[in-house]
């Protein structure tokens, strides 16, 4: 019965938007495309991260779709203080404009019931549907499954409670698997305090048929710390810590091309994080320029505890032939640190005694952007907190027209509603693009409005904000294909 509520809940979101104008003036756009069940075809490793009425959780596993609307098998791992385990079986359905619901059973919570949108059929966002859990997260397809991971590999983690005690913690650094063992160093913010780490011993024990395996490594402190992992493919991981107390996730990507050049170019970025009081309470997005150890016009928007502010630094940086960059700006006042995955992609923590925060940085491909970049539709995710308190995710899908105009038609999980998805009805209304990709839009609907900050990877990605008072919620836009 669930399901079909939902579906119901889906097509009525078509009907309404359909008769709905916008505040601002113009109507709203139905969204389009040519997505079928058939576009959700094979196995997809998918990651979650959000709050259920067991508390803060995190969530990785594997579905496998028959392109037909059927989830014929699975893994799933939860963890909210310890990991509980179980295979999966579930249902999906999929419209035109690649949205619609999956649904997975048994987990820990049971069955649940995610809002989807494609990205394409290699890629999708989730949001989590029900009444007693809300959350986001991605999945994507898997094409390899059995083998151990191999080689360098660059990885984010994010805890927000930790075995040992109940700080949150950021690391990021490269770890090298070889023979399964793990060797390497990273960069940590364990509750304000900075270190930096090495890896002195692991091990990557093989995955079964499903790309499960299980993993440890040990670092310069003694901590031990446990993982399941999901395997993606050959260049990316997910991974789930498994100690006991602890709640935290992130993913590893293979390092490639020369990553010891450290930054060059220009690189938007976005991250989240926790203050000493409230976690995911804060969030940031932004875009820098870096050449020859300058870094100039670095540019952020940030949320933090529902207040909003925009900041313009300069600075420097080193990199290491590792792939270790320090970043150094406002003659030292603020410091970051990032881990080069590529010359074009890195991730991040912030030294930053107050929050614990981390991120992901990409190369921008388009040198110069204007309203004419963002055109098309897009799939959106983004979640977080306002300070109902509540937890407050949104999916959907996002279309610019090319000019000035944008029309955003979603669903909506605000967990202090007890309804789980909701539609607001359509949102529209202007938006302008600066020529290093920060795009503004404001967007008024039947139920409020809505105020995004994006800063754009390329004419099909960007990192996004919300920016309205009270509100700590960030995510992506990814052009539809």
């Amino acid at each position: 019965m669930r399901l079909i509520n939902k579906i119901s809940l889906a097509l009525g979101i078509f009907l309404l938007v359909a008769a709905t104008g916008c505040g601002g003036g113009g109507s709203i756009v139905l969204p389009t495309g040519n997505y079928s069940l058939a576009s959700l075809t094979g196995s997809y490793v998918y990651q979650v991260h959000g709050t259920s009425n067991l508390g803060p959780y995190r969530e990785i596993g594997v579905f496998t779709a028959d392109g037909a609307g059927h989830i014929t098998g699975g893994s799933d791992d939860f963890a909210t203080g310890g990991v509980v385990s179980n295979g999966i079986t579930g249902v999906y359905t999929l419209a035109s404009d690649g949205t619609g619901f999956l649904t997975i059973n048994p987990t820990a919570l049971g069955q649940l019931t995610f809002a989807i949108t494609l990205v394409s059929s290699s890629k999708l966002d989730l949001m989590e549907a029900d009444v007693f859990a809300d959350g986001a997260g991605v999945a994507e397809l898997q094409s390899s499954t059995t083998t151990t991971p191999s080689g360098t590999f660059a990885f984010r983690l994010h805890q927000i409670a930790v075995a040992l005690g109940q700080n949150p913690v950021s690391e990021v650094g490269a770890l090298t698997i070889t023979g399964g063992a793990v060797t390497g160093n990273l960069d940590q913010n364990l509750g304000g305090t900075s270190s930096q780490l090495s890896l002195t011993s692991g091990t990557f024990f093989p995955p079964n048929s499903l790309g499960r395996g299980l993993a440890t490594f040990t670092d310069s402190t003694n901590a031990t710390t446990g993982f399941v992992y999901y395997v993606v493919n050959t260049t990316e991981i997910d991974l789930l810590i498994s100690n006991a107390g602890a709640v935290g996730a992130g993913s590893a990507e293979a390092q490639t091309g020369t990553v010891g050049n450290g930054l060059s170019g220009s690189y938007a970025f976005g991250s989240r994080g926790d203050t000493g009081v409230l976690y995911d309470a804060v969030a940031t997005v932004g875009q820098f320029a870096a050449s020859n150890g300058t870094i100039s016009a670095y540019v952020t928007d940030s949320m933090q505890l529902g207040n909003y502010s925009t900041v313009i630094y300069t600075g420097t940086y080193t990199a290491q032939p590792n792939g270790r960059v320090a970043v150094s700006l406002n003659s030292g006042a603020f410091q970051e640190v990032f881990w080069m995955v590529s010359p074009s992609r890195a991730f991040f923590l912030v030294n930053n005694p107050s929050n614990v925060e981390d991120g992901a940085a990409d190369l921008q491909t388009v040198p110069t952007f204007a309203a004419s970049t963002l055109k098309g539709q897009y799939a959106m995710v983004m979640d977080g907190i306002d300070l109902s308190p509540e937890i407050l995710a949104r999916i959907g899908t996002a279309q610019f027209d090319g000019t000035s105009r944008l029309t955003i038609n979603e669903l909506v999980n605000a967990s202090n509603s007890g309804n789980g998805a909701q539609s607001p009805g359509g949102l529209s209304g202007p938006y302008t693009v600066a020529v290093n990709g920060r795009t503004v839009a404001t967007l008024a609907g039947q139920s409020g409005g809505l105020t995004l900050v994006m800063y754009a990877v390329s004419g099909s990605d960007a990192y996004a904000l919300q920016v309205d008072a009270g509100t700590n919620t960030s995510g992506m836009i990814e052009l539809q294909h």
